[in-house]
């Protein structure tokens, strides 16, 4: 454990020149946003399950490759044929998750969704509605659970979607799905898109430049986050 610490502040840039690097919780290279989420909450290790590997972009910058990498249609050597509500892996079995889960959604039941969502959908799939997107994100949350020790992390990167003139804040969603199976929502970080999409489309929401890593703990919650703690009222 010494050891990959020591290789993070060296290899990464935790420690420079200047004295130690501040972590913030805003950036737009997705890679070191993941290195300062290990580096502040993985207890010194790596990410060790990854259940949507898809061609392993998380890792093309020197970030080493999980131990265990599965996708639904495997697409590159190494990664095995797996679901991330039904990962093959013994109950607390492994320490850092790192969970990459479609976001567009509103395909029709005739539509091929593989094709929906532009240049996102082109890649990777996507849900019909909401209600299939909370039903993969919970049943992955609770296979997560199973598997993590405790103490172990989830970092699930999520991104807020707009449908049929609808707004989905999805993150916020996800933060308290992920405490009714027993997570703490521990930090937050947010990735700023590089590009900048225009479709060219009527607006009727902000459109979504952004997108958020999650950060969850196996272990019991330390913040109340019920909304009549907010208002300083008891819970009926």
């Amino acid at each position: 454990m010494f050891s990959n610490l020591i290789y993070f502040m060296m290899d990464y840039g935790q420690n420079t020149l200047f004295g130690d690097k501040v972590i913030s919780s805003i950036g737009f290279d997705e890679q070191e946003i993941i290195r300062d989420i290990l580096y502040l909450h993985a207890n010194g290790n790596y990410i060790d399950c990854d259940p949507t590997f898809s061609i392993g972009n998380f890792y093309k910058n020197g970030l080493p490759k999980p131990k265990h990498r599965f996708d639904k249609t495997p697409q590159v050597a190494g990664v095995v044929e797996g679901t991330s509500d039904c990962i093959p892996l013994e109950n607390e079995s492994v320490n850092t998750i790192m969970f990459d889960p479609p976001f567009v959604m509103g395909a029709s039941e005739k539509e091929d969704t593989s094709q929906y969502g532009g240049i996102i959908g082109t890649r990777f799939t996507a849900f019909k509605d909401f209600a299939e997107l909370k039903e993969m994100y919970s049943k992955s949350l609770k296979e997560f659970y199973r598997i993590l020790r405790t103490d172990g992390i989830v970092i699930f990167k999520c991104q807020d979607c707009n449908s049929s003139s609808k707004q989905h804040f999805s993150h916020c969603w996800v933060m308290y799905e992920a405490m009714k199976y027993g997570f703490y929502p521990k930090d937050l970080f947010i990735l700023f898109a590089k590009n900048r999409i225009n479709d060219g489309r009527k607006q009727q929401h902000a459109r979504k430049y952004h997108s958020y890593f999650w950060v969850f703990q196996k272990r019991t919650c330390k913040v109340d986050y019920s909304v009549f703690s907010f208002f300083g009222e008891e819970k009926k």
